[in-house]
């Protein structure tokens, strides 16, 4: 028995199989260190919890970075917004960024050596392999474009996002993110960004 089915869905559905099979690609360079749902990837605006906290890939922006030039040279330099916020009764850790360290991941990220810094709640990676990068937590409002300044906790019923400032290849067209968050470490959720999701 034929079922019928709209274009609408029939494209949404389409939609969504390509998005898997495409990010099942983009993942394949990164191992999950934790549980959680490990099959399901988020794209931008699909909200997912980890321990009562709701966790949103809001988008990226593409950052100016004169005065970087020289340690940028043929890279493109994005800031990718992953946005929590926290209904849970806890205080959450949102990255591992405490203002002390601020002033190394800021080194890191102007000089390009990302690889200096230590445990990085995120994997990042594009058909060109890994990417370098850095997070930053911050106190914002829900679309995480007006910042309240650098948090490295997020207290109950606060909202925040972390900016994962990152250098990508110039012709990049999609970048899977895994989130294994401070505050869940056996949580790993995943997440695709495409170029066209610019805040």
């Amino acid at each position: 028995m034929a079922t019928n089915m709209s274009r609408r869905v029939f494209l949404k559905c389409a939609g969504a199989a390509a998005l898997a099979v495409t990010a099942s690609g983009i993942f394949a360079g990164c191992s999950p260190s934790g549980g959680g749902s490990k099959d399901t990837v988020y794209g931008v605006g699909e909200s997912t919890q980890i321990n009562g906290v709701n966790v949103k890939l809001l988008g990226y922006r593409q950052d100016k970075i004169s005065g970087m030039v020289g340690n940028y040279a043929g890279k493109t330099f994005i800031t990718v917004c992953i946005g929590l916020e926290n209904q849970s009764e806890q205080t959450v850790k949102m990255g591992n960024t405490t203002e002390t360290e601020l002033a190394e991941v800021l080194k890191a990220i102007y000089n390009n050596q990302y690889e200096t810094l230590g445990k990085s709640d995120f994997k990042m990676t594009s058909d060109s392999g890994k990417i370098g990068h850095a997070e930053i937590g911050y106190l914002t409002d829900e679309t995480g474009l007006k910042s309240y300044g650098v948090r490295d906790n997020l207290n109950p019923k606060e909202t925040g996002c972390i900016k994962i400032y990152a250098v990508v290849p110039s012709n990049w067209e999609q970048i899977g993110i895994q989130y294994t968050p401070y505050f869940a470490p056996n949580e790993t959720r995943s997440f695709v960004l495409n170029r066209a999701n610019t805040l």
